[in-house]
Parts: C-alpha cells; sequence; structure tokens
C-alpha cells in the first residue's frame, strides 16, 4: 500500500500545492480530492496522511517510509489513521456512528467516535473516505457537525469522482484538490513498467483508459485488447448488416466467458462502454456528430436495459444492429 507521494503520477501542480501547505502550516482540516476513477486520488489520500505523520519527511514532501509511524501505516497498524473500505457500494450510518442495539450490526471502526478520541502516537489524527459519494443522506448529516467543529487536531480526506455527488453542504466545508487525467505516454510507460502489457498493446491501452491509470490497468488485465483494436480501428468504418453482425458477434462472445448472471451484466456493460470510447474516438477523427450522438444514446439505452436485468446477450444484439444502422443513414 503506497505511503508516498513518489507514488502520485502526474500530478505535479497539485502535489506542490500541497506541499507549500504542509510546509506553511496552513493545511485545511478536510480536504475534497476530485477527479475521475484511477488517476491516483486514493494515491494522494494516502501520501498526504504519511506525510502529517512521517517524523522526517524528504525534501519532495514525501514520508521516509522507514520511521515508526510510517511502520505503522506499512503494516495498517496506525492508531491514529482509519481509512473506510471502498466497498459496499454505499456508505451507511453505521460507518460513522456506533449504535449499541441498532438495526445495524456494526463489525468495523465507526468513523466520528474515533475521531474523538485522543491521538495516540502523535499530535492528531486522520482518516480517508474513499469514494465519499457513497454517503448516504443519514450519514452525510452525522457527519456534517464534525467538518463544521472537528474535534482537535483531524486530518479528513474525502476522494470524490465529482463534487456535484456530493451534498453541498459537505462539499463546501472541504478544501478541494482537483486531479488532472493522465498524460497516454504516461499510462503506457506505466503499464511496460509494470509488466501489465507489453510496448505494443500498452499505447492503444492508454488511448481506451482516456486519462485513467487505474482503467489501463482494468483494461490490460481483462485481455480485451484484440477486441479493443478492432473496436477502434475497423467496427465503425464500414456500418452495414455484415458489420453488425460481426459487431454482435465480438460482444457476445465475451460473454460466453461468464457463467454467472451478474458476471455477464457486468462484461455486458464493459463492452458497450468499450463501444462507446471507440465512437467518441471515432467522432475526433471525423464522424458526423448528430450521428455519433444518437449511437451514443442507443449504447446508453442498452446499458440501462442491462442493469434492468434485460438479458445481456439479447440487448447487445440488438444494441449492435440499432449502432449500426444510426451510422449508415
Amino acid at each position: 500500500m503506497p505511503w508516498s507521494f513518489a507514488d502520485l503520477l502526474g500530478q505535479e501542480e497539485t502535489l506542490r500545492r500541497v506541499n507549500r501547505e504542509f510546509a506553511s502550516g496552513r493545511m485545511a482540516h478536510a480536504y475534497m480530492l476530485e477527479g475521475r476513477e484511477g488517476i491516483g486520488k486514493l494515491t494522494l489520500a494516502r501520501g498526504m496522511a504519511g506525510r502529517l505523520f512521517c517524523l522526517s519527511p524528504g525534501l519532495a514532501g514525501e514520508a521516509c517510509g522507514v520511521c515508526r509511524p510510517c511502520r505503522l501505516l506499512a503494516h495498517d497498524s496506525h492508531p491514529d489513521f482509519l481509512e473506510l473500505p471502498r466497498k459496499p457500494a454505499d456508505l451507511r450510518l453505521g460507518r460513522f456512528l456506533e449504535r449499541p442495539g441498532g438495526s445495524e450490526r456494526v463489525e468495523h471502526q465507526p468513523l466520528l467516535p474515533f475521531l474523538r478520541m485522543k491521538p495516540v502516537e502523535g499530535d492528531g489524527r486522520a482518516a480517508i473516505i474513499p469514494v465519499a459519494e457513497r454517503m448516504r443522506a443519514e450519514a452525510a448529516n452525522a457527519f456534517l457537525k464534525t467538518l463544521e467543529e472537528p474535534p482537535g487536531p483531524t486530518l479528513l480526506i474525502l476522494t470524490v469522482n465529482s463534487r456535484d455527488s456530493l451534498p453541498p453542504t459537505i462539499a463546501s466545508r472541504c478544501r478541494r484538490l482537483g486531479l488532472r487525467p493522465l498524460p497516454a505516454g504516461t499510462i503506457s510507460s506505466e503499464l511496460v513498467r509494470r509488466g501489465a502489457a507489453p510496448a505494443e498493446e500498452a499505447e492503444g491501452l492508454a488511448e481506451a483508459a482516456e486519462g485513467s491509470l487505474g482503467r489501463a490497468l482494468e483494461l490490460a488485465g481483462s485481455g480485451v485488447a484484440p477486441l479493443w483494436r478492432w473496436l477502434d480501428d475497423r467496427a465503425f468504418l464500414n456500418p452495414g448488416i455484415v458489420s453488425a453482425r460481426d459487431l454482435a458477434a465480438a460482444w457476445t462472445e465475451s460473454l460466453g466467458k461468464r457463467s454467472d448472471a451478474g458476471e455477464k451484466r457486468k462484461e455486458a456493460l464493459f463492452v458497450l462502454g468499450l463501444g462507446a470510447l471507440a465512437l467518441r474516438r471515432r467522432l475526433r477523427r471525423g464522424l458526423a456528430p448528430r450521428r455519433a450522438a444518437r449511437a451514443l444514446e442507443a449504447l446508453w439505452l442498452a446499458g440501462e436495459q442491462v442493469t434492468q436485468n434485460v438479458g445481456a446477450e439479447n440487448v447487445l444484439v440488438s444494441a449492435a444492429f440499432e449502432v449500426m444502422s444510426i451510422l449508415r443513414r
């Protein structure tokens, strides 16, 4: 688990700002790290926590990795640090408040009682709330008072894909740090460095990821590179019946590798997303905007059908013919 700014890629401007605030002592008690999924928000959040606790930070502000607080963080045993899990899909009140005898069975450390405790190792406490937009309304309301009146020296770090997904009362009480999409070259080099993809595939996967290293790693690990190359290079060039059949076959073939219905739905949404990405790239290469918009809408509607448990294979076949029909007109 990374605890150093050295693990953050392509966010030099944001990192300089963070280091200035640490060095000057003008840190906020709550930060909102905003940017698309997979670009380093959680890495930055952990780096900030590491910098807060480290006894001998480096010249670039990175945690040293060898002092006692750094070792405790590395072993997930620092008593003054808490990171809420990225799952489940929502954050209920039980993650924030202890509710003895309540309807929720709490088998974890709730956030707000943790923050009220006196620090054990140093002068303050730190907590990270990944994907903070998962907060349900009652959890956000319980958290709001802590944001307004933090209990002693506290560093709260929320990560979000978009500030608009947070209640305004929460977002307005956090200092925003925006993270940029990563350049394709940076992603490509990182894929090769990690051994996630050979050089001949890394460039295409980096383009497909649209600025997200996490997305690129997901694509590289899914064995989807051949499908992506075909979608990006040839699938939408000559729309017609034959092309529609080829597209439907390519999409449904990926479903055959999944036996569970939930996995089929997830895979269907994945390949529809790849199709939408290929269409957006085709738009930049000269596809008529009106046709592109209608084709993308068809894919979006197909995704809605999949999430409503309509048969994934039937949806993909129908979407393939609908998209090709739109592009042919």
